[in-house]
């Protein structure tokens, strides 16, 4: 993260040295949020708090429980556009929401350069295994892969295992008749690193990431395809195997309503060299309104003769251009040879404040 922050402000003070002074410096608050803009130079700043609530049963079963969670982000974003055409930028994001949730991270900070050859980013995001691929949708809360997680049970892949938000270079090419594609190298992914138990650890060297998607129109509906490939070597110390993931997906779309589904096999990435291979189906159905949207989502992760299945529905309802309501009901349905089969299902909601 130091090495992020040493590249980030290096980078915002060149972009600030050589902004056009042409045009008189300008702050205004629009739906980007609150904006500077000078010549080729704009900064742009957002946040939202929010308060969450649930009612939940764990998956051993049990009582029904009652949870509750505050949340805060912001979002800082730093652009200079040359004369050339050139884009420069710097990319900052904080979110308190989440840290419990398995393999989920958010707090961002990355720069960037675009241009008609496609854009680079260096610092700590998403890669193109995860931005690329196409899968079931997540309105609302995340709904299979969502906030539900911090509450009972474990989240669903969506798409191939992946080096999440860990320090990396990317390269994004630009869409070319619907295609586009990227690559990163991460030099290290870790989570949980601070355990005790070096078993406990996941520590993964060397993670590269291929992504690729293709959208085109065919009659009344765009039809897209996606393909990811994850590849990365495990530190001896944990005693997990190799990442060695990738998935297919699909989407398609027709006026407000969006289907999409996808593949995945995680192999036994970051798992026990002896444990079972795991794989995922997963797709849903979404649907999109001016003031809201809505999907239901659909996701059974099988490993060995267990399977996991998570039936989700979420909503996303703009009360004003300010407040927001969220709503999720995730049902999780456990069945393991020579066991009962276990349920469990979290119901929860969050009011927002976006400014």
């Amino acid at each position: 993260m130091l090495n992020s922050f040493k590249l980030g402000a290096a980078t915002l003070s060149a972009m600030v040295a050589q902004a056009s002074l042409q045009a008189a410096a300008q702050i205004k608050y629009d739906a980007r949020g609150l904006v500077y803009e000078n010549g080729g130079f704009t900064v742009q700043a957002r946040g939202a708090v929010a308060v969450q609530g649930a009612w939940y049963e764990p998956l051993p079963g049990g009582a029904p429980r009652n949870g509750s969670e505050a949340d805060g982000s912001a979002i800082v974003i730093a652009e200079w556009e040359t004369d050339s055409g050139l884009l420069f930028g710097l990319r900052g994001e904080i979110d308190t929401g989440n840290k419990d949730i398995e393999n989920f991270e958010r707090d961002e900070l990355y720069a960037y350069v675009a241009a008609d050859w496609g854009r680079v980013e260096v610092g700590e995001n998403d890669g193109p295994a995860d931005t690329l691929s196409l899968h079931a949708p997540t309105i609302g809360l995340g709904q299979v892969r969502g906030d539900f997680g911090r509450y009972t049970g474990s989240v669903a892949l969506l798409s191939a295992y992946d080096s999440r938000d860990a320090l990396k270079v990317s390269y994004f090419s630009p869409p070319v008749n619907g295609f586009s594609a990227g690559a990163s190298y991460a030099p290290e992914f870790a989570s949980n690193e601070d355990a005790a138990n070096p078993r406990s650890r996941v520590i993964q060297n060397e993670v590269y990431e291929l992504g690729a998607q293709y959208m085109r129109p065919v009659g009344k509906w765009v039809a897209g395809l996606s393909a990811a490939y994850v590849k990365g070597s495990a530190d001896p110390v944990t005693n997990r195997a190799d990442i060695e993931s990738w998935s297919l997906g699909t989407e398609l779309r027709r006026g407000k309503m969006t289907l999409g589904a996808a593949y995945v096999d995680r192999g036994r990435s970051a798992l026990r060299p002896t444990a079972e291979t795991e794989d995922e189906w997963n797709a849903g159905l979404g649907w999109e309104e001016d003031r809201w949207e809505a999907a239901i989502s659909y996701a059974a992760t099988e490993q060995g003769g267990s399977k996991d299945h998570r039936f989700g529905i979420g909503l996303d309802f703009d009360i004003s251009r300010h407040v927001y309501l969220r709503a999720d009901a995730v049902r999780l349905v456990s069945e393991n040879p020579g066991t009962d089969q276990r349920d469990g299902w979290v119901a929860l909601t969050e009011l927002g404040l976006r400014f």
